[in-house]
C-alpha cells in the first residue's frame, strides 16, 4: 500500500483491518485500511483523508503518532507508529484488573495523551480500553481523530460514532462531542481497568444507554480516594462539570488547579508568555521526577497550555472572570475579582468573589426533581441523582445528602459525604413513611439536623426533627406534638445546643432529645430562610416584623432583647446572614428576582444573583455554605 510493504494482519474492528507493515527505511508501522462500506464515494474518502491528516499535529508522547494518510483502491488508509504491546482490554481480560501504582501510571499516561490530543484541536470520540496499548515505555493511545473523520466523511450518516459503553450522555443525545466527552470515556476506561467490567454494563444497548443517562456507576474498585474522586468528577452527566485533561493531569500529580484569571493565553508548545507558569518551576520538576517514565516534554507542554485549557473549559461551563492577567511582580487590586457563573439547567446567574463569606453549594430545580452539586475541584455545578438535597460544611468538607433510596429494611437515610473524595457513610434516620428534608450542620460541625415529614397516601405532614451524630454515624428521630412545628423547618440555635422552629405562630426551641425548652410569642411572623437563621457571631434570628412582610426583624433567640432590630426591607425569601451586619436576601427585579446584600438599614451594597424567570425561580431551592475561616 503506497510505499509500505504489508507483513501481516494485526487485527480487525468496526472501522477496518489493521496490518503490520514496513516503511522503505525498515521501520515497522501499523497500517489501518478502512472498511469499504465506511469509505463512501471518492469525495467522501478524500474528506476522510484530510480530516485524519489533522491528527499528525498531535505530540507523539503517550500516543501512537500518525505518520501518513492516503488512498488504496479508493479506500482510505492510515499509517501510524507501531506500538509493540497488548491493548488494555486484552491485558485486563487475561491478567485481571489493574490497581495501585499500575492503575495510577495508566491514569497519568492516558490523560497525558488526551492533553496532547486536545491541544491539537482534536477530540478522540472513541476512547476505550481497546484503544489503549500498553507499551514497554508506558500506555499509548491510538485511533484518535478517526471517529471525527468518519462523522464528516461517512455515507452511513445514521451510524453511531463511538462505542456505546464508553460514550458520554451528550453523545447519546446526538450533541456534538467535545473534549469533555473524552474525559467521560477516560473515566469509564479507568473503571474498566480497575474492575474488569464496563462501568455501565455491556448487555442490551437500551439498558446501557439508560444507565449512562440516569445512574451513577460504582467507583469502589478504585482504592485511591483522590483518583476515585477525579474519576467521579469526570463522570458528571453535564459536560461543564467535568475537569479538562490538563486539570485532571495536574490533580493526578498532586497539584490541584487553582482559579486562574481570565483571558485566553497563547496555546501550543511555544515559550510561555510573561506572567505564565514557567515549565521549570520546582513543583513541576518534582512532579517530573516522581513520574520519570513520562517524557520531559509533557510537563512543559502542560505548563504552557494548562491555563488556556482551563479558560476554555470554564467558558463552556458558563464561568467568566473579570480579573486581569498579572505577573508575580504586579500588586493585585484590593477589590476582589468577581466571577459570573451560569447555573446549569436554569437561567439563573450568580456573581461571586473569592472572599465571600457565603457561597452557593447546591441547588434544586423543578420543585426538587433535580439536584445540582458544586464540585470541590472545579467549582462547576453538576447533576447528582443520588440525593434529594445536599448541605455542605466548608470547614470540614463534609456534606449531608438526603438519600433518594430507602435502606433494605425501609429506613429513610442521610449520607455523610466526604465532599473531596466522594466517600460516604449512610445513616438511618427514620422508618418509612417518615422522611428527612432540609439538612443543616450544627455550628461546630459535630451534628446534622433534618426536618422530618410523614408521607401517607400522597399527602405529607410535619412530623418532627432528626439529629445525626457525625462521630458515631447514628441518627435519632423525634416526633414533635406542637401544631405546625416543622412547617417552616427546624434550624440550629446559637452554639448548637438546641434547635428552633415556628409552631402555632410562636418561635419554639427544643433540646437535642426533643424536649420543649422555651416558647417566644409575639416575635413576628415566619420568613423563609435558605441559609443561616442565626447571626454568625450572635444569637439573633430573623422574622417578618408583621404579617404584612414589609420589614425584617432580627430578634434574640433567648427572648431577652428589649426590642428587635428592624430592617426596612420587604423580602419574602431570605438567603440568610451575610455577616453580623449584613443580610443576603431575594427581591423582585424585572420579570424575576435578584439576590442582594443589604445592611441593617436596608441599603443594597451588592448584587449576588439574577433570576430572570419568575416561574422557574419559584420552583428552585438554594443551599449556601459559610466559607471556612
Amino acid at each position: 500500500m503506497g510505499e509500505y510493504t504489508v507483513a501481516g494482519r494485526l487485527g480487525a474492528g468496526g472501522q477496518g483491518i489493521v496490518y503490520l507493515a514496513t516503511a522503505p527505511d525498515g521501520t515497522k508501522v501499523a497500517l489501518k485500511l478502512l472498511r469499504a462500506e465506511l469509505a463512501g464515494d471518492a469525495e467522501a474518502s478524500e474528506r476522510f483523508v484530510r480530516e485524519v491528516a489533522l491528527a499528525r499535529r498531535v505530540a507523539s508522547f503517550c500516543t501512537a503518532q500518525v505518520i501518513e494518510t492516503g488512498l488504496f483502491g479508493g479506500r482510505p488508509y492510515i499509517v501510524s507508529e507501531y506500538i509493540d504491546g497488548p491493548t488494555l482490554a486484552d491485558v485486563v481480560r487475561t491478567q485481571g484488573p489493574r490497581s495501585g501504582a499500575s492503575l495510577h501510571r495508566l491514569a497519568i499516561g492516558t490523560v497525558t495523551a488526551l492533553v496532547a490530543i486536545h491541544q491539537a484541536g482534536i477530540v478522540h470520540r472513541d476512547f476505550k480500553p481497546s484503544n489503549v496499548v500498553l507499551a514497554p515505555d508506558g500506555p499509548r493511545v491510538i485511533d484518535f481523530g478517526i471517529a471525527r473523520a468518519l462523522d464528516f466523511a461517512s455515507t452511513l450518516t445514521g451510524a453511531a460514532i463511538g462505542t456505546p459503553s464508553y460514550m458520554a450522555p451528550e453523545q447519546l443525545a446526538e450533541a456534538a462531542p467535545g473534549p469533555e466527552s473524552d474525559m467521560f470515556a477516560w473515566a469509564c476506561t479507568l473503571l474498566f481497568a480497575a474492575s474488569g467490567e464496563p462501568p455501565f454494563g455491556q448487555d442490551s444497548l437500551p439498558a446501557v444507554v439508560n444507565r449512562i443517562l440516569h445512574t451513577e456507576p460504582d467507583a469502589g474498585a478504585i482504592e485511591d480516594p483522590r483518583l476515585r474522586a477525579l474519576v467521579r468528577d469526570c463522570l458528571a452527566k453535564e459536560p461543564a462539570g467535568r475537569p479538562s485533561a490538563s486539570e485532571a493531569l495536574l490533580r493526578l500529580l498532586g497539584r490541584t488547579p487553582a482559579a486562574q484569571p481570565s483571558g485566553l493565553l497563547h496555546q501550543g508548545s511555544a515559550a510561555a508568555a510573561p506572567g505564565g507558569s514557567a515549565p521549570g518551576d520546582p513543583a513541576t520538576i518534582t512532579a517530573r521526577r516522581a513520574t520519570g517514565w513520562i517524557v520531559a516534554g509533557v510537563l512543559a507542554l502542560v505548563a504552557v497550555t494548562t491555563f488556556a485549557a482551563i479558560r476554555l473549559d470554564a467558558q463552556r461551563a458558563g464561568i467568566t472572570s473579570t480579573a486581569a492577567l498579572t505577573t508575580a511582580a504586579v500588586t493585585t487590586s484590593a477589590v476582589p475579582a468577581r466571577r459570573s457563573i451560569a447555573l446549569p439547567g436554569t437561567s439563573v446567574r450568580i456573581e461571586e468573589s473569592e472572599g465571600d463569606p457565603v457561597k452557593l453549594a447546591s441547588y434544586t430545580v423543578n420543585r426538587g426533581k433535580r439536584l445540582y452539586v458544586r464540585a470541590h475541584a472545579t467549582g462547576a455545578f453538576t447533576s447528582d441523582t443520588r440525593y434529594f438535597e445536599y448541605a455542605l460544611d466548608s470547614r470540614t468538607n463534609l456534606a449531608l445528602g438526603t438519600d433518594v433510596d430507602y435502606s433494605s429494611d425501609y429506613y429513610a437515610t442521610v449520607s455523610i459525604v466526604d465532599h473531596v473524595t466522594g466517600e460516604k457513610r449512610i445513616v438511618k434516620v427514620s422508618p418509612k413513611p417518615v422522611f428527612p428534608t432540609t439538612p443543616r450542620w450544627s455550628p461546630d460541625g459535630k451534628y446534622g439536623l433534618v426536618t422530618l415529614h410523614r408521607g401517607t397516601d400522597g399527602e405529607t405532614a410535619e412530623y418532627g426533627f432528626g439529629i445525626i451524630d457525625v462521630a458515631s454515624g447514628k441518627g435519632r428521630a423525634f416526633q414533635i406534638k406542637e401544631k405546625g412545628a416543622g412547617e417552616w423547618r427546624f434550624f440550629w440555635d446559637a452554639g448548637g445546643r438546641s434547635v428552633g422552629t415556628w409552631a402555632g405562630g410562636a418561635m419554639t426551641f427544643y433540646d437535642l432529645n426533643g424536649k420543649l425548652l422555651r416558647t417566644l410569642p409575639d416575635v413576628g411572623s415566619p420568613v423563609w430562610v435558605e441559609g443561616d437563621d442565626i447571626a454568625p457571631g450572635g444569637t439573633r434570628f430573623l422574622a417578618h416584623c408583621t404579617t404584612a412582610g414589609t420589614a425584617l426583624c432580627a430578634r434574640s433567640s433567648a427572648g431577652d432583647d428589649t426590642g428587635p432590630i428592624i430592617i426596612p426591607f420587604a423580602a419574602h425569601r431570605v438567603i440568610g446572614w451575610w455577616d453580623d451586619d449584613h443580610l443576603a436576601v431575594w427581591r423582585t427585579g424585572g420579570a424575576g428576582y435578584e439576590a442582594v446584600v443589604i445592611d441593617m438599614s436596608g441599603q443594597v451594597s451588592r448584587v449576588l444573583a439574577t433570576a430572570p424567570d419568575k416561574a422557574e425561580f419559584d420552583k428552585m431551592a438554594f443551599r449556601f455554605t459559610r466559607s471556612a475561616a
